[in-house]
């Protein structure tokens, strides 16, 4: 229960008790002990063996004493108490054979030899009697820290105070501000806290608070468990520290001063701003029952269809004219609710505008605004604007909260374009499955000539079965084209109306220079029904863009790209260099080297 350490050799008594599973170092300073190094003192203990021994009143007869041992007035007396039980040993001074020392045992009747490296160990230095863990409150426990900073820019030396609890497994601030926090910040920022230790014990001579900073200390972090919380003091930065940066610190209650690595708590010099939720639009996306984007006077609105929980639609307003609505993409539609769902604050700017801060940045006249309803309850509104003037920066709150939030600009406007057709499904069409591709052409419009004319016999299931009988150089294009045709997909759309050309920026013209018509068949009463299907394209204007339009569909789009690749192994002509056919490659004609230059001759005026 208790372990008492005196003697000459030890300078100051050293005192342990036995506090539930664990020790604490009572003299000279109180502090948790050491585990490990209090089971070694007693293991060395309860196996003590003995080399030799001796009774007391033998040595007496031969005019010895106590003190020709050094027991008289020993280097180490060692005290072991146990509920009722009292053990006192002294040890005393070497023997002159053998690396043993002489122990004077209980009752004071015999004297042992034993080995000096069992005695050595008791004689631990007390930087190994001390624990170098700060916190004894697991992390799993904490429910709670609190935080009281010294305020570097305030002229009194105020104290800003945070507080974090945790309820329900989710982290939130009760102070200086009611918000969320990120509990993944949360917990590495707690662990890191339970896990610091000391780095150096201070020497109780080298004690000054008022110099060490602990009257009037840089933090207080108080760490709250299960009915229980203990509090560090951090004060002054250590300026004798060697490598990484100290601060001086101690617990409250506890004189007890040292020195622990200062990163993890500077770290929280802001945490009322880095732990924050900067996800500030968190909603379950599938309750989401409609989407409205508006800037100044144009609105899109995004529904979601009740035939489906995958399948929306896109209509827009512009000078409240309503325009017709057209089916939404479904992968589009599926980032843009994970974007705005996962959408992050770059900084907090205020908790608490005033009505002229409001003004001052902006949402007096918001740039954008998106609102979100839901199946049931309040719909979620995100407004977004900047300074006037300023075209750098971008600011958010929503109706939810009366914080400011200051995002990426140009990332946060590029996740919710104002324009319809950036919704639209990129399907532009999809033939039923019974459908079946009779014929194809593609035409050069400015020659009127046919690139292709192919008509697929009647007996002849598939495409492919016909283009490998007709040993087509162009099969594999030409099998691009249908299938492009089937399941018709545009990169993006341009114009939601048909026009005879493209005009890029009012410098660029592009006309129509080539046509792609399918005859189809559909299956329907006694005889199948013949439809066509036409559409136009541009020439090529780079490797990943060409433009494309259909009447039947009155829209302007741009080509995907498997089609761009099919339409330009059709139209262009590309000569293979002789090595690519195994075709004799030519020696080129030599070159008639220059004549060597001849020196101008400069004439006298």
């Amino acid at each position: 229960e208790r372990i008492e350490l005196h003697g000459s050799g030890l300078g100051n008594p050293r005192i342990l008790e036995r506090q539930g599973s664990t020790w604490q170092l009572i003299e000279p300073m109180k502090w948790s002990a050491n585990y490990f190094a209090i089971n070694r003192i007693l293991n060395q203990l309860q196996f003590l063996e003995e080399e030799a021994s001796f009774l007391v009143d033998e040595i007496e007869n031969t005019g010895q004493t106590l003190a020709d041992y050094g027991l008289e007035d020993p280097l180490l007396e060692l005290i072991v108490v146990n509920k009722n039980e009292r053990i006192s040993l002294s040890v005393g001074t070497l023997t002159e054979i053998g690396n043993n020392v002489y122990l004077l045992g209980p009752e004071e009747r015999r004297i042992f030899v034993v080995n000096r490296q069992v005695i050595d160990g008791l004689i631990t230095d007390l930087n190994d009697l001390r624990t170098r863990e700060i916190f004894d409150i697991p992390v799993f426990e904490v429910d709670a820290l609190g935080l009281q900073i010294r305020s570097a820019s305030s002229a009194d030396g105020s104290l800003l105070k945070v507080r974090l609890a945790r309820s329900n497994g989710t982290w939130s601030f009760e102070a200086p501000v009611i918000a969320k926090a990120d509990p993944a910040l949360v917990e590495n920022t707690i662990n890191a806290l339970t896990t610091s230790k000391v780095r150096r014990f201070l020497k109780e001579e080298d004690n000054d608070p008022v110099l060490q900073g602990l009257e009037s200390p840089l933090m207080r972090v108080t760490v709250y468990g299960n009915r229980r919380h203990q509090t560090l003091i951090i004060g002054n930065l250590d300026t004798q520290a060697q490598g990484e940066p100290e601060y001086f610190a101690k617990l409250e209650e506890n004189p007890a001063m040292f020195t622990v690595i200062a990163q993890p708590f500077n770290a929280l010099l802001e945490a009322q701003k880095e732990l924050r939720e900067r996800n500030f639009m968190k909603f379950d996306r599938n309750k989401v029952s409609a989407i409205n984007i508006s800037e100044k006077g144009q609105k899109i609105r995004l529904q979601k269809l009740e035939s489906s929980n995958e399948d929306w639609q896109v209509m827009e307003t512009k000078d409240n004219q309503e325009i017709r609505p057209h089916r939404a993409d479904p992968s589009i539609m599926d980032s843009l609710l994970n974007d705005l769902s996962n959408l992050r604050a770059s900084s907090f700017v205020t908790d608490a505008p005033t009505p002229n801060e409001d003004v001052s940045l902006g949402f007096n006249r918001p740039i954008r605004t998106v609102s979100l309803s839901f199946v049931e309850g309040e719909p979620l509104t995100l407004t977004l604007a900047h300074p006037k003037d300023d075209n750098e920066t971008l600011f958010a709150k929503t109706n939810q909260a009366n914080f400011i939030y200051q995002l990426e600009r140009q990332l946060t406007l590029s996740m919710i374009p104002i324009e319809a057709h950036h919704y639209r499904n990129r399907t532009l069409e999809k033939l039923p499955t019974a459908a079946r591709i009779s014929s194809i052409e593609l035409i050069d419009l400015g020659s009127d000539q046919h690139i292709i004319n192919l008509q697929l016999p009647d007996d002849v299931k598939e495409w492919s079965t016909y283009l490998l009988e007709e040993e087509s150089s162009n099969s594999s294009s030409v099998l691009k084209l249908l299938n492009s045709a089937v399941n018709f997909k545009v990169k993006n759309y341009l114009l939601d109306s048909f026009t005879e050309t493209y005009e890029i920026k009012s410098d660029k013209i592009y006309p129509w220079i080539f046509r792609l018509v399918v005859t189809i068949q559909l299956p329907g009463g006694e005889t199948n029904r013949t439809e066509n299907r036409e559409y136009l394209f541009s020439e090529r204007i780079s490797g990943t863009r060409q433009i494309g339009g259909s009447r039947e569909k009155d829209v302007v789009f741009e080509v995907s790209q498997a089609l761009i690749d099919a339409l330009y192994e059709l139209t262009h002509d590309m000569t293979l260099p002789p090595e690519a056919t195994d075709r004799l490659v030519t020696n080129p004609s030599e070159i008639e080297p220059i004549a060597n230059p001849q020196p101008m001759s400069l004439s006298e005026d």
